[in-house]
């Protein structure tokens, strides 16, 4: 009996992956991703009732439940969390071992995913994907810079190919590779006119009735701003408004009544605008930045000259 099956998997709506896997482990990720037996049966173009057999034939081989079976739709069993846990890393660690044995072949990939947080994708992308674009005419290029804490995760389980930027220590494991270009430091965005801008720092403590603005998600910057200019347990969030774009957090500072922070290294950007930036008074955490890559994927050629193009890039250290 034939005991794989052929799937496509659509990574964020715009490529797919085409690969085997075991067809019981297959059955029960679509299911435990979604927890609905119609979509994951349209998903894998099979009919719910295959795909409920192939969900009980690994029930069977596990010799438990993995699911309760409920009106509404499926809930997973404690087995079957513990399973699920176990199966996102194989399915991760099947698509990295693809990954790896085909670069040995390969010229590159067909799409190039890349997650760039600001400082990156600002400065420094158009570059890259200027050289990406003449070394590699029929590579299509994506970017993705919407906000997202976890970019550790979405790297592994190859949601983005390459991530510029920042990444917790505890969201990298030993598949992926990392190279440190530079540290990143915020300080706070101001009008020129602003009279809190003519000194060499910003005391957030004289920002009271001010309204923030924030186009990330940046918990220690927050907290740190949190700590010097609300009075204690007056309130959770510092932050007014959250946006995923940065041009539109400068438009807001302009209008006079936000600020925001930003890297320090974005000080070009930000004067483009008519707006200063700042350090902050006492300083900010200055964070590790740079390179993150699947190792799987380190023989293709493309990704070969994403790393050399950083290496021969001059980016400018936070002394």
């Amino acid at each position: 009996m034939e005991s794989f099956c052929k799937i496509d998997i659509y990574i964020l709506g715009y490529s797919k992956m085409e690969y085997h896997m075991d067809r019981n482990l297959v059955a029960f990720l679509a299911v435990a991703k979604g927890l609905n037996l119609t979509e994951a049966s349209a998903q894998l173009f099979v009919t719910q009732p295959t795909l409920s057999k192939r969900i009980a034939n690994l029930e069977h081989e596990i010799g438990a439940p993995l699911f309760h079976r409920e009106r509404r739709g499926m809930r997973l069993t404690d087995t079957g969390k513990v399973f699920f846990r176990r199966a996102i890393r194989i399915e991760a660690e099947y698509r990295q071992c693809l990954e790896e044995v085909s670069s040995i072949a390969s010229a590159g990939l067909p799409v190039l995913r890349v997650g760039a947080g600001p400082l990156f994708h600002l400065n420094w992308v158009a570059k890259l994907f200027s050289e990406l674009r003449a070394e590699f005419p029929d590579m299509q290029l994506e970017l993705r810079t919407d906000k997202s804490v976890d970019n550790g995760k979405r790297l592994i389980e190859g949601e983005i190919d390459v991530y510029l930027g920042i990444i917790p220590k505890e969201q990298i494991d030993d598949s992926i590779y990392v190279n440190y270009l530079t540290s990143v430091e915020h300080g706070i965005v101001l009008r020129k006119d602003n009279p809190l801008a003519k000194g060499p720092t910003i005391d957030a403590a004289d920002l009271i009735g001010f309204s923030w603005v924030s186009f990330l998600s940046d918990q220690e910057t927050e907290s740190r701003l949190l700590k010097y200019s609300v009075p204690k347990g007056e309130q959770e969030s510092l932050i007014d408004i959250r946006t995923t774009s940065f041009a539109t957090g400068l438009q807001l500072v302009g209008e006079g009544q936000f600020v925001m922070s930003a890297p320090l290294q974005l000080a070009s950007v930000v004067e483009k605008e008519g707006l200063v930036i700042r350090p902050a008074l006492g300083g900010m955490p200055r964070r590790k930045a740079g390179l993150h890559i699947r190792k799987s994927t380190m023989g293709y050629k493309c990704i070969q000259t994403v790393i050399e193009h950083f290496k021969r890039l001059p980016i400018a250290r936070l002394k």
